[in-house]
């Protein structure tokens, strides 16, 4: 592959990959503990994402236990945690739906999110992926507000590093969203999902300046379960 093509997954420890990624004989406990390290030994594996951040803080020890286990020109693209932007937040142990604290908060974002990120990679750091799952209808009938906000977030973030920010709610992919990337230095992040619209329609709206970040989750008409049915146990 050229070497400014990055191919990578979601994740480094997947059963149906014995054979073709792992020696056939691989264990789940294995997997575990050394799949990062097979995986990117990889040819065209040159890049994974670490999606369990956006569920929970990583800290830079875990990062930096990441980084021991791959060769120097490998990359990680980190998933910024949710709270930086769910507007709403669950209370713990309760289905009760209150208001977050954090949703595009810089400083938040800065000291639990990227700053574990870069001490514990370094320069393995590829991205730093902002995804916003479905807002709030408030939010979505205002895209102007969002960019509004987004710039002020992305603004605040340190530089000489990527961003990238990832859409569910078409709404918000406006010309002022991308006003608002331009002028930060962020990246749109083109996604295969039901509620995006095409590739090639998200082309035709984004301003064409590199780099790429593309990922590809859901063809339509599949949902998650589905998907994960059909294509287990490689996925």
């Amino acid at each position: 592959l050229p070497t400014n093509l990055r191919l990578g997954t979601s994740s480094w420890s997947f059963p149906g990959w014995r054979g073709i990624v792992y020696a056939p004989g691989s264990r789940p406990q294995q997997l575990a503990r050394h799949g990062l390290q097979a995986y990117a030994q990889h040819p065209l594996l040159r890049a994974v994402s670490i999606d369990r951040t956006f569920y929970g803080p990583l800290q830079a020890q875990d990062f930096a236990a990441y980084a021991a286990a791959v060769p120097s020109d490998f990359r990680f693209l980190v998933k910024a945690m949710g709270h930086c932007t769910s507007p709403i937040t669950p209370s713990r142990g309760s289905r009760t739906r209150q208001a977050n604290p954090h949703y595009l908060d810089e400083s938040f974002a800065i000291d639990r999110v990227i700053a574990p990120a870069v001490e514990g990679l370094g320069e393995l750091l590829g991205t730093m992926l902002f995804q916003f799952p479905p807002q709030q209808a408030a939010i979505t009938k205002q895209p102007e507000r969002f960019a509004e906000r987004l710039t002020k977030f992305l603004g605040a973030l340190p530089g000489g590093l990527k961003y990238a920010v990832e859409l569910r709610d078409a709404a918000l992919m406006t010309q002022a969203y991308f006003d608002a990337l331009a002028t930060t230095g962020a990246h749109h992040c083109y996604s295969i999902h039901p509620r995006m619209p095409s590739i090639a329609h998200q082309r035709e709206l984004a301003p064409d300046i590199g780099p790429v970040f593309a990922r590809w989750m859901l063809q339509p008409p599949l949902n998650y379960q589905q998907a994960k049915e059909q294509f287990t146990p490689f996925a």
